[in-house]
């Protein structure tokens, strides 16, 4: 975001303070919740499976979506979000978060608050947070993450880089595991399986790109379905777009689909389209860690490994020692590991992802919801 358009948008988040305070001035009710789906609004994303615990034992829950805040030139949905959004957040006793909002810079909250960071992503390839960003950005974000009373991840190495992430001390980082996370160690430990018998299912779900086009790296994908239409008939591609770049193609997905290949960037329960999968393609995405606990193969494909690592993020880790799966930097390779994949005769090394998995999880059990909420008193 360039210092022209922050400069905009903080007129906004003043505006949105300034109601926010207007009611903070009365006590808050820890009874209510409010849930801030800034990045996974679905009921498999980590404030949405949170809201369905919290409100099961009776709590009054709100929730701001990202949708809330494009709201145009309509006025009932700039009211909406500068006033009763404001006034629901300043009401409640514990407030969840899925991302860094802005407009907390400005506001005042109560001591006896609690700001729960659950984010979106059970753990990262690539730097973010204040790892990445710079001037005033960072100053406002920086006041934002100096609000989190509590910050929850899933594994102490996920911990060492979190705390520096959002610049919080080591007491107030708990690692309690991922609330998106216990529905697939569930559906693990139980055998669950419902994928198509009759079908070998490839999801492509890769992340943004700041500074590149943002088909990247979807461009080739019309050559990697036609490849493996041309081979094996029974293959199908679940495309999951990430949110920034579904807007930005909207009404032009059109380009990427072949006879093989249905857009699912629109289905709300991530969880349930991992279920389906046989295989997942990614790139830089945080979703390898929780396809991991699946136990199926994970194929990284990767055109721009060394742009990205010296242009744009970078990572935490040597990238190609450290991900839980073979890595592609050509289409051709990566659509000839995913045929050998679908014969029936494959037997996938997982090895990796067993190292991965020690690392990412301090917990393989379906208690994160639970262990949050003790943390909380909820």
């Amino acid at each position: 975001m360039d210092n022209e358009s922050l400069e905009k948008k903080i007129k906004g988040y003043r505006l949105f303070a300034a109601f926010f305070n207007l009611r903070s001035r009365f006590k808050a009710n820890r009874k209510k919740i409010f849930f801030m789906m800034n990045n996974d609004s679905g009921p498999s994303g980590n404030c949405g499976v949170m809201q369905r615990r919290v409100k099961e034992k009776g709590y009054r829950t709100y929730v701001l979506k990202n949708a809330h805040k494009r709201f145009g030139k309509n006025i009932f949905g700039a009211f909406r979000f500068f006033v009763i959004k404001s006034f629901q957040m300043a009401s409640c006793g514990t407030i969840f978060l899925d991302d860094t909002f802005l407009p907390m810079a400005y506001c005042n909250l109560q001591k006896d608050v609690q700001i729960a960071m659950l984010w979106h992503g059970t753990g990262t390839l690539k730097k973010f947070g204040l790892d990445t960003t710079a001037g005033r950005l960072k100053d406002l974000e920086q006041i934002c993450d100096s609000k989190i009373t509590h910050l929850f991840v899933a594994s102490e190495y996920t911990k060492k880089i979190y705390k520096g992430c959002f610049g919080l001390p080591e007491d107030r980082v708990f690692v309690t595991g991922s609330p998106r996370s216990d529905e697939l160690f569930r559906a693990a430990a139980e055998g669950e399986d419902i994928r198509d018998k009759d079908k070998f299912t490839v999801l492509f779900a890769t992340t943004f790109r700041e500074n590149v086009p943002g088909e990247a790296p979807y461009y080739e994908i019309r050559t990697l379905l036609r490849k493996l239409q041309s081979k094996n008939r029974n293959i199908q591609v679940l495309l999951r777009l990430h949110p920034h770049v579904s807007r930005e193609l909207k009404g032009r997905t059109e380009y990427f689909m072949f006879g093989n290949c249905a857009d699912v960037s629109g289905h709300d329960n991530l969880n349930y389209i991992m279920k389906r999968a046989d295989v997942l393609v990614t790139d830089y995405s945080s979703i390898c860690y929780d396809f991991a606990v699946l136990k199926r193969p994970i194929l990284f494909y990767v055109p721009d490994l060394d742009y990205y690592k010296e242009e744009e993020r970078g990572f935490y880790e040597d990238y190609e020692s450290f991900v839980p799966g073979p890595v592609f930097k050509r289409i051709d390779s990566l659509g000839d590991e995913i045929l050998k994949l679908s014969s029936d005769m494959a037997h996938p090394d997982l090895s990796k992802q067993t190292e991965f998995m020690d690392i990412a999880y301090a917990f393989k059990d379906s208690d994160s919801a639970n262990r949050i909420m003790e943390v909380l008193k909820l």
